[in-house]
């Protein structure tokens, strides 16, 4: 071979390897939805993308915002997504019919929900009981999908006797604008808020928290209370056919977990890039909610044992309920499993 021949197979095999190199380390894209933006479900994926928690791992990660846990799941079945992050029990619910949804790693450790009275009603509804009759705000979607909002609300009616057909279910939104516009009109007297809207609901003079869940040793006594909401959610088929990616996606959520861990709520608000009345409220989430993120995405199993009784007793009480067991959606190859 001779020279001008040797450096041209050389410059071909050079420029052969760098195009394998940038091929390789072109980042594959994935798109995840979830309630939001500003919400705590929403809060780890948006943080992942302020950290650059996705470009870490090898992942272009785009977010997908929408009303609640069930458009989420509508999302991921649509091909629209192919993850989420919503409650682990509205998957299960979904899975009573067709084990379409499976969990990669817990997201949060505590559920920070609470339900909330129109403010003008301070005094004349003192406990859930007296809310019989009343419209009680839900998340839009809550309807037609089972989330983890309408199954709490149904333990603290049926915790007081009453049940779903005691009070008006309405539509209520899951964002602070359309909560605080159902307040302010009337339209509701009661709703079912995460935070950190629910903690803004009060901030405005909207409402009074009649129950809040997740605080740290203020138990309220109902049924699998530490139920497991914030989970990473994809399809059993994205993981068979694209194992590399949910495991990629797996990595940014523990890596934006571990940031959060080291970080104060101050610092988080900042990277978040919330100011005003968005950064009272979620810093006030943070401090009041010490323990609501996971520590490293693993699964616990005496959290799954406390979301299968919460799933169970929010229910209808079918035999599907029932026997349906979370660990039967859980793929942990990756996130691994802790007592």
């Amino acid at each position: 071979m001779d020279r001008r021949r040797c450096l041209a197979v050389t410059a071909a095999l050079a420029s052969s390897l760098s195009l394998r190199a940038v091929c390789a380390a072109e980042p594959l894209q994935a798109v995840l939805a979830t309630p939001g933006p500003g919400s705590s479900v929403s809060a780890i994926p948006e943080l992942a993308l302020r950290i650059g928690a996705d470009r870490a791992e090898g992942v272009a990660l785009r977010l997908k915002f929408t009303g609640g846990g069930g458009i989420a799941i509508r999302e991921i079945l649509a091909g629209n997504a192919q993850f989420g992050v919503f409650g682990l029990s509205a998957a299960m619910n979904e899975n009573l019919a067709e084990p379409r949804l499976v969990g990669l790693a817990a997201v949060e450790d505590r559920a920070p929900l609470c339900l909330l009275v129109r403010a003008a009603l301070k005094g004349q509804v003192q406990k859930v009981a007296d809310l019989r009759g009343r419209p009680v705000g839900v998340h839009s979607n809550s309807l037609a999908t089972t989330t983890n909002a309408q199954q709490l609300l149904t333990l603290l009616l049926r915790r007081d006797g009453l049940s779903s057909h005691d009070v008006r279910l309405v539509s209520a939104g899951q964002s602070f604008d359309t909560q605080a516009a159902a307040l302010r009109s009337g339209l509701v007297d009661a709703v079912i808020a995460e935070e950190p809207f629910g903690l803004r609901l009060e901030q405005d003079g909207l409402a009074f928290a009649l129950v809040r869940l997740g605080l740290p040793g203020r138990k309220l006594g109902l049924p699998g209370e530490g139920f497991l909401r914030g989970t990473l959610i994809t399809t059993p088929t994205l993981v068979e056919r694209d194992p590399l990616l949910a495991e990629r996606m797996v990595r940014v959520v523990q890596r934006t977990l571990a940031w959060r861990r080291t970080h104060s709520p101050k610092e988080t608000v900042a990277a978040l890039g919330l100011t005003g009345v968005e950064a009272a409220a979620f810093g006030a989430m943070l401090r009041q909610y010490p323990q609501q993120f996971s520590a490293d995405g693993r699964f616990s199993d005496a959290q799954i044992a406390e979301t299968e009784v919460f799933f169970r007793e929010s229910g209808s009480g079918s035999a599907a309920e029932r026997s349906y067991r979370a660990s039967s959606m859980l793929v942990d190859r990756w996130a691994g499993r802790r007592p």
